[in-house]
């Protein structure tokens, strides 16, 4: 694994247990996971989303984990949107 990737990672959360820290960890997971479902979508079979798209994916997805039971994560996708956390999607 990339060494700055796993840096990038640990800097976001830490090791803290708190439910933000819990639920950010599980948002990261999920937008390099869909980031690189995308990539491979784009070398593998010249498919290519707009990335208004992918946002909306991550989104989408971000709600079924926590629907799915998820609750970390669904604490941060379930609270209001500030104009503070816009630069997250």
């Amino acid at each position: 694994m990339n060494v700055a990737l796993v840096d990038w990672f640990h800097e976001l959360a830490g090791s803290a247990i708190d439910t933000t820290a819990k639920g950010t960890r599980s948002l990261a997971i999920l937008v390099v996971w869909t980031v690189w479902c995308e990539r491979n979508a784009r070398i593998f079979n010249e498919q290519e989303k707009p990335i208004a798209k992918i946002i909306d994916d991550i989104k989408d997805t971000a709600r079924l984990w926590g629907a799915a039971g998820a609750k970390h994560l669904a604490a941060l996708v379930d609270r209001p949107i500030s104009e503070s956390s816009l630069c997250i999607f």
